[in-house]
Parts: structure tokens; C-alpha cells; sequence
């Protein structure tokens, strides 16, 4: 159930919990002037006339508003407010105000002329949508982890841990990936699958720039976060995309002025970046382009190969030529890289 709960729906709702207890609850008859939303029939009395308020969420202070109010209505009929959720303390208010209330995860309360109910009821919210795939920033890194070593089984709290994230944030991303059946029952990735969601949500943001770093820069390297000292133990660029491949023994021919890629570990690198190196006037006269990691593993987990510069995970270098339909996917099809992990497409 939405949390923007239209009368009709708070009526409605609170009717059902009504009858679910073995009273009957129903609209006025058309044409009667009731001043109710609901009567409920009473063994032995008269109907009792009750007024439905709707909020998507009852704290102290809206309870407070719904006491206040309750003073101007007759003593004869009974309030009760319908809310998704409705705290503890506002429970407080509202009980001490003499006013019903039903909250929707499951709790009913009427206190009125010959009525008293203080009871759990069913729930009536209506289950969120099962969230299944790749979700969210969380599910990318996720995602990204069991694919780097698909040959561990990853615990969440684990992987929690290795991704500095909350377990139960982690929790959910594997509960999505597992009910995409991304992952196995014993949260190992299901390989091509996996890979191929994974770069359905690959992308951030980058530009391209008309020169590249270099060494003798001292000062100017120092503010890119280069991170060419201990490559394997620091953060810093990694090459990727086609060049990288290249690298890692891809079937891919380029030129030796091919422009490179890089991964920098955040905006502001980024910012920094353009700002040294100049952007390219246009993408012909680019040097190369530097985009921000999609996830912090990227340029943590980089590879001191054969190169002059650092190179992505080859994981990573595959979900870049995924982006291209045709001939990074051709690629990929004939490529078994060299080096850290192993083929997942």
C-alpha cells in the first residue's frame, strides 16, 4: 500500500481489520446524515458512528494535531486515524486523547460507546515490489566482487566488509542479485549472467583530454593522484578500455598513438584532471579520457603489468569493451585474459 493513502483506501482498509476481528464495519446508507465515514454495528446497541482520518505517518506531533482537533467532535461518534505507520510515542498521544487508531503494519485500536479494541490484526500494507538484479550503487560494487574472484563464496557480512558497506544494505543487493537468479542459492555468481547485467549499469562520468600526464611533473602528478608507487598496494589511475586489453593479450590491433583510457578514483580527480591537462577541442585531437571509477575497486585493485602505466582488473578492462555492441562484444568472445581472475563472459 502507498504511503499517500486516498480516504477511500483508509476506509476501505479499516474496514477490513474491523470485520477481521468478527465485528461488522460498513458505509453509511447512501442518503443518511450520519456525519460518519464507517458504522459499526454493536452487539445489542445502536450503530457507532466513526470518523477516518488518513496520514502517512502518525508521529508525536501529528497525534498532537489529531487531539486538539478531536475536542470539536460529538461525544457520540469515535476518531480513528489510518496510517502506513504510526510511532510509539504518537501510539502515547492518541491512547491518552481517547482516539482510535489503525496502523497498517498491523495494529488496531477503537475506543468508543460500547466499543473497545486493542488488538494486533493482520498487516494491510501491501508487500514492496521484490527488487531483482543489479540495484543501486551498493549492487554494482557487490556485483563487481564476486565477479573479480568467482571462485570464493562471499558471506555478507564478508562482503560487507570488504566493500565498507552496512550488512544489511549488503544483505538486500545479494537478496535482488538472488532473486534475478544472479547468484546461487549459496550466493556464488552465476558468471556470464552476472557479467552481463553488471554492464547494463557500467558507465560514469568522464571527459577527454587533450594531453597526458607524465613523469617529471612533480607537483602537477602529485595532485592527480597518479598513484604510480606500489601500484598493487595504493589508489590511483588505472588503464583500461582497448589499450589495456591490448595489454592483457586481447585480440585487439591498435595503433601506438591509440589514445588511452583511465579510471581516476573520483570527481574532483577528475576536475583536476581537465584543468592540467586541458580538454580536447575535439575528439579527434584527444590524447585520451579519464573517467571516474564506478566503483572504488577499480582503482584500488589495480595490476603492475607489462605497461608503463597501471593496469584495470581485467574485469574491468571486459565491462569497458561491453559498452561496444559489436566489436568490444567480438572481442570479448575470442579474448581468455592473462593474469589476475578469470573469464566470466
Amino acid at each position: 500500500m502507498r504511503a499517500d493513502l486516498t480516504p477511500a483506501d483508509a476506509e476501505d482498509l479499516f474496514i477490513a481489520a474491523v470485520d477481521s476481528l468478527g465485528l461488522r464495519a460498513e458505509p453509511p446508507p447512501a442518503g443518511g446524515d450520519y456525519g460518519a465515514d464507517v458504522l459499526i454495528s454493536t452487539p445489542g446497541g445502536p450503530a457507532v458512528a466513526v470518523e477516518v482520518k488518513t496520514m502517512a505517518l502518525v508521529n508525536t506531533e501529528a497525534a498532537h494535531r489529531l487531539r486538539n482537533r478531536a475536542v470539536h467532535y460529538p461525544a457520540s461518534s469515535m476518531q480513528v486515524v489510518v496510517a502506513p505507520r504510526i510511532t510509539s510515542a504518537a501510539r502515547d498521544v492518541l491512547n491518552e486523547a481517547g482516539l482510535g487508531w489503525l496502523d497498517l503494519r498491523g495494529h488496531l485500536r477503537l475506543v468508543g460507546p460500547g466499543i473497545f479494541v486493542d488488538t494486533a490484526v493482520a498487516g494491510l500494507l501491501e508487500p514492496a515490489p521484490e527488487r531483482r538484479g543489479v540495484i543501486g550503487q551498493v549492487g554494482v560494487e557487490l556485483a563487481a566482487l564476486l565477479l573479480m574472484t568467482p571462485w570464493k563464496a562471499w558471506g555478507v557480512r564478508e562482503a560487507a566488509d570488504a566493500l565498507s558497506r552496512a550488512p544489511s544494505t549488503v544483505s538486500q543487493a545479494f537478496s535482488a542479485l538472488r532473486a534475478a537468479q544472479l547468484v546461487t542459492d549459496e550466493l556464488e555468481p552465476e558468471g556470464p549472467e552476472l557479467f552481463w547485467e553488471l554492464a547494463r549499469h557500467w558507465g560514469s562520468a568522464r571527459a577527454d583530454v587533450a594531453s597526458l600526464p607524465g613523469p617529471g611533473r612533480g607537483r602537477d602528478n602529485d595532485v592527480l593522484r597518479l598513484g604510480l608507487d606500489n601500484v598493487e598496494k595504493t589508489t590511483g589511475w588505472a588503464l583500461s578500455d582497448t589499450v589495456a586489453a591490448a595489454h592483457y593479450g586481447a585480440p585487439v590491433a591498435i595503433r601506438s598513438d591509440y589514445p588511452l583510457d583511465f579510471y581516476v578514483p573520483d570527481r574532483s580527480t577528475l576536475r583536476r584532471a581537465v584543468r592540467l591537462l586541458g580538454p580536447a577541442l575535439s575528439f579527434s585531437q584527444r590524447a585520451g579520457q579519464v573517467r571516474v571509477a564506478p566503483v572504488p575497486a577499480v582503482c584500488a585493485r589495480r595490476v603492475d603489468g607489462n605497461s608503463e602505466w597501471p593496469l584495470a582488473h581485467p574485469l574491468f578492462v571486459a565491462l569497458d569493451l561491453a559498452q561496444d555492441p559489436g566489436r568490444g562484444r567480438e572481442i570479448l568472445q575470442d579474448w581468455n585474459p592473462t593474469g589476475p581472475g578469470q573469464r566470466v563472459w
